[in-house]
Parts: structure tokens; sequence; C-alpha cells
């Protein structure tokens, strides 16, 4: 593949490979994770491992995708943090470069979220070179709100996602990015 880690005060960012599929499984698994993604259910070994093959196959078609979240002091998995083109999705372009993230409850509170979007956004921007970003977040979820929000994003308009439910569609553009 041949990109490189991201690597932050606390965390390196890793390209997603399947063997990350364990992370992926175990924080699907945990409903406090899945509350706000879709409908809020919890994915079973099968679709967490589906899931980890498409992005797995996006970094090989693309270059960048999904990315496995390491903390650096004890080199243990904590979270996973993604840009990815939209295909569709409900309220977003195809080829849109969407934003996202994952952290186990256990390290909630500690600005993982933040530190790693602030990478991910630096190489969607630099690397590879997406004109913006965009999130889709439930309106209850106010911690991810307040990542987006750090991260700069701002509110563009309200939609609906593939299972029904609302969700705020977010965006960065990179002319913003370098004036901020």
């Amino acid at each position: 593949m041949g990109v490189r880690d991201l690597v932050t005060e606390r965390l390196r960012l890793e390209p997603w490979q399947l063997s990350h599929g364990e992370l992926l499984a175990r924080l699907s698994a945990l409903p406090e994770v899945m509350r706000y993604i879709g409908d809020g259910s919890t994915w079973t070994a099968a679709e967490a491992r589906e899931h980890c093959e498409r992005a797995f196959a996006q970094w090989r078609e693309h270059g960048f995708g999904w990315r496995r979240v390491v903390e650096r002091e004890g080199d243990r998995p904590v979270g996973m943090v993604a840009l990815e083109l939209a295909h569709g999705v409900p309220g977003l372009d195809d080829g849109e470069h969407e934003i996202g993230w994952w952290f186990d409850p256990a390290v909630w509170g500690r600005g993982y979220a933040t530190e790693a979007g602030r990478a991910i956004v630096a190489e969607a921007f630099g690397r590879v070179r997406a004109p913006s970003v965009v999130a889709r977040i439930q309106p209850g979820n106010a911690a991810s709100l307040g990542v987006a929000r750090a991260l700069g994003l701002t509110c563009e308009r309200e939609a609906v996602g593939r299972r029904g439910e609302p969700v705020r569609i977010l965006r960065l553009t990179a002319s913003a990015a370098t004036r901020g």
C-alpha cells in the first residue's frame, strides 16, 4: 500500500488491515458504541467481517480509508477513524469524502477522537486533496457533534440515514480549513 501510519502526540493511526477486524468486531458488538450508528443495532461477527473487508478494499482501491487507532504508550488499539468515499449514502453525493470515528468507551472523554480527527482532516486536505470533508452525525450524539465542531465542521443540513434515522450533515471545506 505504501501509505504510512499517521502519528499524533498520543496516538498512531494505522492503515486498515484485515487483521484489524477483531477491533471492529469488538466495538460493533457494544451497544454504547453502536447507539448512534444506523438504527443503533449491534453487528454480528459476520457483519463486522463484511465491513472490515470493504474497508480494506477501499485502501487497495483508493489509498485511504479507515485507520486503526492505537495508543502510542502501551500499544493498545482503542478505536478507529475513517476517511472514505461516500457511495449511495443518503444525504451525500457519491465521491464525497466522509470522516468518522469510533472509540472504545474505556477511553471516551480523553480527546482521542478530536486528536485522531485532526490527523485525518490534515490527510484529507493534504495527501488526498479532498475539496471538503463531511460527517453524518445523529442529532442526539452530542459528543460526536462536539468533535466535529472542534475539527471545524459546521452544520450544513438535516437529512435521513439508510435506516430512517435523522442525521445532521456537517462539512469543512479545504479553503475554510486553510483560513481557520
